[in-house]
């Protein structure tokens, strides 16, 4: 779950009319990484690295020879990127030793060991990239295998999140059958199912940034595509899920300072 942040970033979304810390909300929708442009050092020829842009999480990347390796990606793209995420990993159990690099092996975000396997934030300085690399330093016996891998911009949202919102790491959901006798007594339950689900409140948003900085082309994509979600990154950043939305949002211009909101309602992994 954790937000790995390198010890040389700098913030550079924030401006005079739209000013942001550490601690906003981010997410992680732009991608780049495409079948065609993410290839991997080693791979199992039925868990190939294309995989890895197909956003669904049942379809893996394994590596099949052990040591250090690379996952890399050739962007194709001349704008400025600054994250990298990462889900259904085992980096964290099998203790796989992370590190961002550029195409020049200048590094990004620097080795990290993640303490589970639950997706992963990697943020540094926004900048333009022909190239990202993913390096993994060998671990233990079991080879490195991930589903699904983004590289983009995050959309680092305009108010911060205080009040009204369960974390998704906190958001259980179960579906259970109880059983019960003819008296009444409880003989036990069998859980059907679980999973993960919230709802992130987004209020006070100007028509400004909702138009002109990332907000409606997200939810356009997160139709159809989850998303990176980190929801205050500074102060919890072990509290990052992969999400996808359950329910169309509507933003909505309230009065009396006609700002928008919108309820984001969500279901993911953690």
């Amino acid at each position: 779950m954790p937000l790995v942040i390198s010890q040389n970033f700098v913030l550079t979304d924030s401006t005079p009319e739209f000013p942001v810390t550490l601690d906003h909300p981010v997410i992680g929708w732009h991608n780049v990484v495409t079948t065609a442009n993410i290839v991997a050092d080693n791979e199992d020829p039925d868990f190939p690295a294309s995989n890895l842009a197909n956003p669904a999480t049942h379809l893996e990347w394994r590596s099949d020879a052990d040591g250090d390796q690379y996952l890399t990606v050739t962007t194709g793209y001349v704008d400025e990127i600054d994250y990298v995420g990462i889900a259904r990993h085992n980096f964290g159990s099998e203790q796989i030793p992370v590190t961002i690099l550029d195409g020049a092996d200048n590094v990004l975000v620097e080795e990290v060991m993640l303490s589970n396997d639950s997706p992963a934030l990697f943020r540094f300085t926004a900048q333009s990239l022909a190239t990202v690399k993913i390096k993994m330093a060998a671990g233990t016996d079991k080879l490195p295998r991930a589903a699904v891998v983004y590289v983009g911009k995050l959309l680092v949202l305009e108010r911060k999140i205080y009040v009204g919102h369960t974390p998704l790491t906190q958001a259980r959901k179960i579906s259970v059958q109880n059983g019960r006798s003819e008296r009444g007594n409880f003989l036990g339950r069998i859980v059907l199912g679980a999973w993960r689900e919230t709802t992130i409140p987004l209020s006070l948003l100007s028509p400004e940034w909702y138009r002109d900085y990332g907000g409606d082309e997200f939810l356009a994509v997160a139709a159809e595509t989850p998303f990176f979600f980190g929801w205050r990154p500074e102060t919890y950043p072990y509290e990052i899920g992969y999400c996808w939305t359950i329910d169309d949002p509507m933003p909505v211009p309230t009065s009396p300072s006609n700002r928008i909101a919108f309820d984001l309602k969500v279901s993911g992994i953690v």
